[in-house]
């Protein structure tokens, strides 16, 4: 099915976050129990060495599963424990497609940032674990400034399109049966569009992840704060699409 992008005003941004509100308030203790449950299986996962990319690559599946389960919310219908497998029975190849550009994108990014600033976040790590500061330490810091900057310029220039991609793409691909490479495409130009609302949102977000950060800290978790947000950031991406995806008069 084609898709149409509308393009909204940058309010937008915060009614994706009210209406995803509206969403979570309908079933709350449902929805913290499935968050629960998707981050003890992804630690389980990640603490298994080279089993942890699984996490990446069927992320989508149970994204998509999830948005299933607000639209179901917002249809009048209960948020079972079963919609977590939503995006195993329904176009699951495409979403595990879409895990396997996030993974891969992921490392190239990863990848960029360590030739650039390798030596220098090297440096960083051993000053941080050596723990007190030092003269030689703090030459040490200074001098390898510059380079920890660039790197994280980089991170930040790549990781940001890619998420972009990735944002709506499982829930193109699952409502819509599109196909994984055009749900990418799609799902970037709609982010690009509308990049205002988009500020909104990600400042909505950003501003308690910080405010959670000591928290994530101190569990060693440094998604944490992401993790208690997000029955809250799942139906709100799904009221996101809802708003900026509209099918192509073609499709109807």
């Amino acid at each position: 099915m084609s898709m149409n992008i509308r393009m909204v005003d940058a309010s937008h941004g915060w009614r994706w976050i009210a209406a995803g509100f509206l969403i979570f308030r309908r079933n709350p203790p449902r929805w913290l129990l499935v968050i629960a449950l998707l981050f003890i299986g992804s630690r389980v996962l990640l603490a298994i060495p080279l089993v942890g990319m699984i996490a990446v690559l069927i992320a989508p599946n149970f994204l998509a599963g999830l948005a299933h389960g607000a639209q179901a919310l917002e249809q009048g219908m209960p948020l079972r424990l079963g919609y977590l497998a939503s995006g195993f029975l329904r176009n699951a190849a495409g979403l595990v497609t879409i895990g396997g550009v996030s993974l891969v994108g992921q490392f190239l990014t990863l990848m960029a940032m360590v030739l650039i600033g390798g030596e220098a976040i090297g440096t960083v790590a051993k000053t941080m674990a050596a723990g007190g500061a030092t003269p030689e330490t703090i030459l040490a810091m200074r001098a390898a400034a510059p380079s920890m900057m660039l790197a994280l310029l980089a991170g930040f220039l790549l990781s940001v399109p890619l998420m972009m991609a990735v944002w709506f793409a499982p829930l193109l691909v699952f409502f819509n049966d599109m196909k994984p490479v055009p749900a990418l495409m799609l799902s970037l130009w709609a982010c690009l569009r509308n990049i205002r609302p988009f500020l909104v949102y990600g400042m909505a977000v950003l501003v308690p992840v910080v405010i959670l950060m000591p928290l994530s800290l101190a569990a060693r978790q440094p998604d944490l704060g992401l993790w208690l947000l997000a029955p809250l950031l799942v139906p709100s991406i799904y009221a996101g699409y809802k708003d900026l995806f509209i099918p192509a008069p073609d499709s109807q």
